[in-house]
């Protein structure tokens, strides 16, 4: 990935305290679903990080939430929108909606389960001034276990971080993007349940612009923790391996699926070695000689402890398998899906407060 410098001007707004007149107008979707728990510290967040602003929106995309999010959300100024549950909820619909219901030049979209970190916003906002061609702007995403409190967590030093800037594929859960490039090759998809921003990366890479990353943190990311079989679970439960074969069916034939498997089909590496357990298994079968069903099998047990040895633990190279396993079973599933048209979606919101722009 190449890396860039902003030009001296950009580096010296950056650097410098805010300036009014010169920031873009700026909308903030930020999506929930069922985080009562964070919501007020995402909100407050974005207040305060956003502060510098002389124009900004933000609004609140929520997918139906039955717990207390929308009851908490209700205390701040911002706008809220409750997206009914009687249609397909992904995170994607959800700033889907958010974009089709704000009107900012620059569009940041924030995660739930997120805190935007101070300071990011000026420098990126330097970025998108002083380079046309950037159409994303993200940062680094602090990972942190979802049941740490702020005064516990790692507080963010301006100075502990270079003003340095790297093309990156795509923006990731929290980025900030320009509003005419999304206008020009279409925002996310809301039927995708995962994968929703390297897709539409991949679109805006392809019109001839450049996804940006600044080394400076943008959120703070409460999670559970990667590596509990809890995490593994979740994400399938929550149909997050499909996306991948719902981007191959949606670009299948296109020149974006080159693209697209040329970055991301490592996923599909684990299928190869199914397919060969397969062929495998029939061919023993055919020939009654199982000594092709050991070989295969021996070969995989290899890899398991070739990996366990390089990590040093057997339970996460056997979680990574089961990770592999599940994303290449997601794909397929994802595959099987008909591709929907993105602006057939219905979108159906209640507005429980209108989104209007703050001084």
């Amino acid at each position: 990935m190449d890396e860039f410098h902003p030009p001296r001007e950009a580096k010296y707004l950056a650097d410098s305290q805010c300036r009014e007149e010169r920031a873009p107008e700026l909308a903030v979707v930020a999506i929930s679903r069922n985080q009562e728990w964070n919501i007020a510290r995402l909100i407050e967040s974005i207040q305060n990080g956003t502060s510098c602003v002389s124009s900004r929106e933000i609004v609140l995309a929520d997918s139906a939430s039955t717990d207390r999010t929308l009851g908490i959300a209700r205390r701040y100024p911002i706008g809220i929108l409750r997206l009914r549950p009687d249609q397909l909820l992904t995170p994607a619909a959800g700033r889907y909606v958010g974009y089709k219901h704000t009107s900012g030049g620059l569009v940041l979209f924030l995660d739930g389960d997120m805190e935007l970190c101070n300071g990011w916003l000026e420098k990126a906002v330097a970025v998108m001034e002083s380079a046309p061609g950037v159409a994303v702007v993200t940062g680094q995403v602090i990972d942190v276990p979802e049941t740490t409190r702020a005064s516990n967590r790692m507080t963010v030093e301006p100075s502990a971080f270079e003003d340095l800037v790297m093309e990156v594929r795509h923006g990731g859960g929290a980025a900030m993007y320009r509003r005419s490039v999304l206008e020009q090759v279409g925002t996310f998809n809301p039927y995708l349940r995962s994968e929703e921003e390297p897709e539409l990366c991949l679109r805006i890479r392809h019109a001839g612009y450049r996804v940006a990353r600044l080394e400076y943190p943008i959120a703070y990311h409460y999670s559970s923790p990667r590596g509990a079989l809890r995490t593994l679970l979740g994400q399938w439960r929550r149909n997050l391996y499909l996306g991948h074969g719902q981007i191959i069916r949606y670009h299948f034939g296109g020149e974006l699926l080159r693209w697209y498997l040329r970055e991301r089909g490592y996923v599909l590496f684990p299928s190869i070695g199914l397919l060969g357990g397969l062929i495998s298994v029939s061919w023993s079968l055919v020939s009654g000689r199982w000594v092709w069903f050991g070989l295969w099998a021996a070969v995989v047990v290899a890899i398991i402890v070739a990996d366990a040895f390089r990590k040093r633990s057997l339970y996460r190279a056997t979680f990574s398998l089961v990770r592999r396993l599940m994303i290449v079973a997601g794909t397929l599933r994802g595959i099987l899906l008909v591709p929907l048209d993105p602006d057939g979606y219905s979108g159906r919101v209640d507005v429980i407060r209108r989104v209007a722009g703050l001084p």
